[in-house]
Protein backbone atom coordinates (compact mmCIF):
# COMPACT_ATOMS: atom_id res chain seq x y z
CA UNK A 1 0.00 0.00 0.00
CA UNK A 2 2.98 2.56 -0.63
CA UNK A 3 1.58 5.94 -1.64
CA UNK A 4 3.34 7.65 -4.10
CA UNK A 5 5.23 10.85 -3.79
CA UNK A 6 3.26 13.89 -2.42
CA UNK A 7 3.97 15.80 -6.00
CA UNK A 8 1.68 13.40 -7.76
CA UNK A 9 -0.79 13.53 -4.70
CA UNK A 10 -4.41 14.55 -6.10
CA UNK A 11 -5.41 14.50 -2.52
CA UNK A 12 -4.65 16.14 1.08
CA UNK A 13 -4.15 14.28 3.90
CA UNK A 14 -5.20 15.53 7.42
CA UNK A 15 -5.04 13.70 10.81
CA UNK A 16 -2.70 11.42 10.04
CA UNK A 17 -1.05 11.75 13.42
CA UNK A 18 2.57 9.81 14.03
CA UNK A 19 0.79 7.36 16.87
CA UNK A 20 -1.66 5.96 14.56
CA UNK A 21 -1.32 3.39 12.56
CA UNK A 22 -2.33 2.78 10.04
CA UNK A 23 -0.61 5.56 7.73
CA UNK A 24 -1.47 4.67 4.68
CA UNK A 25 1.92 5.44 4.09
CA UNK A 26 0.63 9.48 3.94
CA UNK A 27 2.74 12.53 5.77
CA UNK A 28 1.96 12.37 9.32
CA UNK A 29 0.95 15.85 10.94
CA UNK A 30 3.39 14.90 14.19
CA UNK A 31 2.68 13.81 16.89
CA UNK A 32 -0.78 14.03 18.35
CA UNK A 33 -0.34 15.53 21.94
CA UNK A 34 0.86 18.59 19.96
CA UNK A 35 -2.53 19.08 18.10
CA UNK A 36 -4.66 18.78 21.78
CA UNK A 37 -6.36 21.72 22.82
CA UNK A 38 -8.21 22.64 26.03
CA UNK A 39 -10.82 23.51 24.16
CA UNK A 40 -12.25 23.11 20.46
CA UNK A 41 -13.30 25.26 17.95
CA UNK A 42 -16.63 27.31 18.18
CA UNK A 43 -18.05 25.05 15.41
CA UNK A 44 -16.37 21.76 16.81
CA UNK A 45 -19.75 20.06 16.48
CA UNK A 46 -20.05 20.62 12.78
CA UNK A 47 -16.28 19.78 11.84
CA UNK A 48 -16.97 16.27 13.64
CA UNK A 49 -20.24 15.99 11.52
CA UNK A 50 -18.35 16.60 8.80
CA UNK A 51 -16.02 14.36 9.71
CA UNK A 52 -18.42 11.70 10.41
CA UNK A 53 -20.34 12.47 7.39
CA UNK A 54 -17.24 11.99 4.78
CA UNK A 55 -17.73 9.48 2.10
CA UNK A 56 -16.18 5.72 3.00
CA UNK A 57 -13.16 5.32 1.12
CA UNK A 58 -11.88 2.20 2.82
CA UNK A 59 -13.07 0.18 5.05
CA UNK A 60 -11.30 -2.24 7.97
CA UNK A 61 -11.92 -4.20 10.44
CA UNK A 62 -9.45 -3.33 12.63
CA UNK A 63 -10.22 -1.97 16.68
CA UNK A 64 -7.73 0.48 18.77
CA UNK A 65 -7.65 1.86 22.06
CA UNK A 66 -7.46 6.10 21.98
CA UNK A 67 -3.62 7.06 21.85
CA UNK A 68 -4.25 9.60 24.45
CA UNK A 69 -5.95 7.76 27.10
CA UNK A 70 -5.78 4.03 26.90
CA UNK A 71 -8.58 3.46 29.41
CA UNK A 72 -10.43 5.32 27.03
CA UNK A 73 -12.99 3.57 24.35
CA UNK A 74 -12.19 0.67 21.73
CA UNK A 75 -12.27 2.82 18.24
CA UNK A 76 -13.24 0.01 15.77
CA UNK A 77 -12.68 0.77 12.65
CA UNK A 78 -9.84 3.22 13.46
CA UNK A 79 -7.89 2.92 10.44
CA UNK A 80 -10.59 3.28 8.08
CA UNK A 81 -10.83 6.42 5.62
CA UNK A 82 -12.98 9.10 4.80
CA UNK A 83 -12.89 11.75 2.04
CA UNK A 84 -14.34 14.77 0.91
CA UNK A 85 -12.97 14.37 -2.33
CA UNK A 86 -10.21 16.78 -1.57
CA UNK A 87 -9.05 15.60 1.68
CA UNK A 88 -8.78 12.02 3.24
CA UNK A 89 -8.97 11.39 6.89
CA UNK A 90 -9.16 8.52 9.57
CA UNK A 91 -12.53 7.50 10.45
CA UNK A 92 -11.12 8.04 14.50
CA UNK A 93 -10.38 11.54 13.90
CA UNK A 94 -13.72 12.49 14.38
CA UNK A 95 -13.66 10.77 17.97
CA UNK A 96 -10.01 12.92 18.22
CA UNK A 97 -11.36 16.12 17.56
CA UNK A 98 -14.39 15.87 19.54
CA UNK A 99 -12.89 13.87 22.66
CA UNK A 100 -9.50 15.87 22.66
CA UNK A 101 -10.23 19.19 20.66
CA UNK A 102 -7.71 18.10 17.84
CA UNK A 103 -6.84 21.13 16.03
CA UNK A 104 -6.97 20.34 11.86
CA UNK A 105 -5.01 22.71 9.61
CA UNK A 106 -6.08 25.91 8.58
CA UNK A 107 -6.72 24.99 5.06
CA UNK A 108 -8.80 22.13 5.96
CA UNK A 109 -11.36 23.77 8.11
CA UNK A 110 -11.42 26.49 5.75
CA UNK A 111 -12.90 23.65 3.38
CA UNK A 112 -15.54 22.69 6.28
CA UNK A 113 -16.60 26.06 6.68
CA UNK A 114 -16.95 26.88 2.94
CA UNK A 115 -19.28 23.78 1.95
CA UNK A 116 -21.41 24.66 5.49
CA UNK A 117 -20.00 21.50 7.71
CA UNK A 118 -21.86 19.55 4.84
CA UNK A 119 -19.13 16.90 2.79
CA UNK A 120 -19.73 16.71 -0.94
CA UNK A 121 -20.81 13.68 -2.38
CA UNK A 122 -17.99 12.08 -3.75
CA UNK A 123 -18.35 9.98 -7.27
CA UNK A 124 -17.52 6.40 -7.56
CA UNK A 125 -14.83 7.66 -10.49
CA UNK A 126 -12.94 10.20 -7.88
CA UNK A 127 -13.10 7.08 -5.27
CA UNK A 128 -11.04 5.03 -7.86
CA UNK A 129 -8.66 7.70 -8.12
CA UNK A 130 -7.90 8.36 -5.25
CA UNK A 131 -6.98 4.70 -3.94
CA UNK A 132 -5.04 4.58 -7.24
CA UNK A 133 -3.06 7.19 -7.72
CA UNK A 134 -2.83 8.46 -4.36
CA UNK A 135 -3.16 5.40 -1.87
CA UNK A 136 -1.40 2.90 -4.79
CA UNK A 137 -4.12 0.30 -3.97
CA UNK A 138 -4.88 -1.20 -7.21
CA UNK A 139 -8.50 -2.13 -8.00
CA UNK A 140 -8.53 -5.55 -9.52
Amino acid sequence: MAARADRDRTVRSVGFFAELSPGWGLPTDGPIGDAVRPVGEPDEDGIVAYLMNGTGLWSEMSATTDVLDPEGPTLAGAGSLRTDGTWVWRDDLSYYVHRHHVVLPAPFLARVRMLDHTPPRVPDSRLADILTRDLGIPLD
